[in-house]
């Protein structure tokens, strides 16, 4: 049910959309997470992410956001290691104004996590209702430079961070 009340919803933004005036885009980038609350246990991450925009107005685009971020745990030693990897999938909106921009997103997220200790290691992931909100600002009409705050929500626990990137 929830597959088809997206398709649905992705086909009336679509037909809505489509006779709008607006600027379509991909765009690749670095970020560095910065974990808050609950996950503040782990350093800061280092990773990547790919975007899609595609523009309805002058002003909007609906976005679509991947990408990779892995983080290590505070104490962690060669021997003994324990490391966390965030995927986020984000559907959103971004407004523009005059460079500066908002981008409220909601999605999903692949969260992993693996343990190395003594030579052993296991690993696991789960998903997770995932949202964020950023903004940013757009340099020449190529450079983007952004912040957001994400937080993922699972079984009354939350992964959150805040995110900063430097994309084109």
């Amino acid at each position: 049910m929830k597959k088809v009340f997206l398709a649905i919803c992705a086909g009336v933004i679509g037909l809505v959309s489509y006779g709008q005036q607006g600027t379509t885009k991909i765009g690749i980038g670095a970020e560095v997470g910065i974990p808050t609350g609950d996950f503040d246990a782990f350093k800061t991450g280092f990773g990547g992410y790919a975007k899609g925009l595609f523009g309805i107005g002058t002003a909007g685009q609906i976005t679509f956001t991947s990408g990779y971020t892995t983080y290590e745990a505070k104490g962690s030693t060669s021997s003994d290691k324990i490391t966390y990897n965030i995927i986020p999938l984000l559907a959103g909106y971004r407004h523009n104004f005059s460079g500066f921009y908002v981008e409220p997103q909601v999605g999903y997220g692949i969260y992993g996590a693996k343990v190395k200790s003594g030579g052993i290691s296991a690993s696991s992931s789960d998903g997770a209702f995932t949202w964020a909100a950023g903004v940013g600002y757009v340099i020449n009409d190529a450079i983007e430079l952004g912040a957001r705050y994400q937080s993922g929500h699972k079984d009354g626990s939350s992964t959150s961070l805040v995110g900063l990137r430097i994309g084109y």
